[in-house]
């Protein structure tokens, strides 16, 4: 185990990542507006609602996968040298995310750019999952008064399992592509139902 000062340095580092790509994000809209300057305003802002789209969504993908990641963090009082490499694979999916919300905003329904932008995803969501498995299984990481039953992975593990169909039918469906990310509202019932089945076994 390490210091709690080193703690404090990697959840600090950790956030200052997020705050960049969530700032990276709204480059490419700036550029826009500099490349039309002197266009109509409505004109500028319909020509390119594929890209503010895109960004919206982006931020509030990030958004999502920080509150997650946050939750983690509140139960954790100690890392190790997998806790520290599992958090800069996640940290390296959320800066790849800007460059895959720029994919999608210049080649959008096209299978790879689906495929990159919902992996991205998938990949940040399986190590938040992973980040809890551990968590769960290393006393020595968690926080003083935080038990292993208190470190609930459904639902993480079901976002998860929802990012993996929403992967393989956004991109074997063409039609579906980014849609398929509509799976994500069936998280709540389905670890609802999960908790079910964990209370009759």
């Amino acid at each position: 185990m390490h210091s709690e000062r080193g703690l404090d340095r990697l959840v600090t580092f950790l956030d200052a990542v997020v705050a960049i790509a969530i700032t990276l994000l709204v480059l490419p809209l700036i550029e826009v507006l500099a490349e039309d300057r002197g266009a109509d305003l409505g004109v500028v802002l319909s020509d390119n609602l594929g890209q503010f789209g895109a960004f919206a969504l982006s931020f509030v993908v990030i958004a999502r996968l920080w509150l997650a990641h946050h939750a983690i963090v509140e139960s954790v009082g100690g890392y190790d040298v997998l806790f520290l490499w599992l958090n800069l694979f996640w940290t390296f999916t959320i800066v790849l995310l800007p460059f895959a919300t720029q994919v999608i905003a210049e080649f959008g329904t096209d299978r790879l750019s689906v495929g990159l932008y919902i992996g991205t995803i998938l990949a940040s969501s399986s190590a938040t999952t992973a980040l809890v498995l551990l968590l769960r299984r290393r006393a020595p990481l968690r926080r003083h008064g935080v038990s292993a039953a208190d470190v609930d992975v459904a639902p993480s593990g079901v976002v998860t399992g929802l990012l993996a169909l929403a992967l393989v039918l956004g991109v074997v469906f063409r039609p579906v592509n980014f849609f398929a990310m509509f799976l994500l509202f069936l998280s709540g019932p389905a670890e609802r139902l999960v908790h079910r089945v964990r209370a009759r076994g």
